[in-house]
């Protein structure tokens, strides 16, 4: 018996080779590690910068209070989002369209499903790290930390969150795209059909 069979919990280990499968598939696109640094690092640096000039030149936000109600409304969006995403990865899939595959087709409709799911749940991780970083801005302020520390954090808050609307925007175009394939495939089924039924028919 291995080691992490007598300490690591059964749905640990699961959701571990889980994460393993899904990355697997979406590590073989190409330059899969550059277009993920560029596509997360874009809408940081932009949210972040627009949130450090807001603060530094907006009087209205360089209250205490004022920043409260925008972290607190961002936490809140960013709660709902995950809910939201969660909900949206249980039924990402699981369509009556798939019957209508091929056996050709199948093996792609896997692999895109799949790489819709790590997509999916890497914005959950996003959206959960947005809340992180709320829960810790409004700690900070309750333990009157250093206002170079809350700026920064805020700062990163603004960031995050500009990724996390960013990804949520995409999700749609990624469904589609999953939806498409289906209907495509239900095309070729009807013309497969007609195709039959016409040469019956000539008989």
């Amino acid at each position: 018996m291995r080691f992490r069979d007598w300490f690591v919990p059964d749905e640990i280990q699961s959701a571990a080779q889980a994460a393993a499968q899904m990355f697997h598939v979406a590590a073989n696109t190409s330059h899969f590690w550059l277009k993920q640094l560029t596509g997360s690092l874009f809408p940081i640096v932009l949210g972040g910068g627009i949130g450090w000039w807001a603060v530094i030149n907006n009087a209205d936000l360089k209250s205490v209070e004022s920043l409260k109600d925008v972290v607190t409304n961002v936490l809140t969006f960013a709660s709902v989002l995950a809910g939201f995403m969660v909900t949206l990865m249980l039924f990402t899939g699981r369509t009556s369209g798939t019957k209508l595959l091929t056996v050709d087709q199948a093996p792609e409709y896997v692999q895109k499903v799949t790489y819709l799911l790590f997509s999916q749940a890497f914005t959950l991780i996003i959206h959960i790290g947005c809340i992180v970083l709320c829960v810790a801005w409004l700690f900070m302020l309750g333990v009157k930390s250093s206002p170079a520390v809350g700026l920064w954090l805020l700062v990163a808050v603004f960031g995050v969150v500009s990724l996390s609307l960013f990804r949520t925007v995409l999700l749609p175009f990624q469904i589609y795209e999953v939806h498409l394939f289906e209907l495509e495939a239900m095309l070729e089924e009807k013309y497969r059909e007609y195709e039959e039924s016409k040469g019956g028919d000539d008989e």
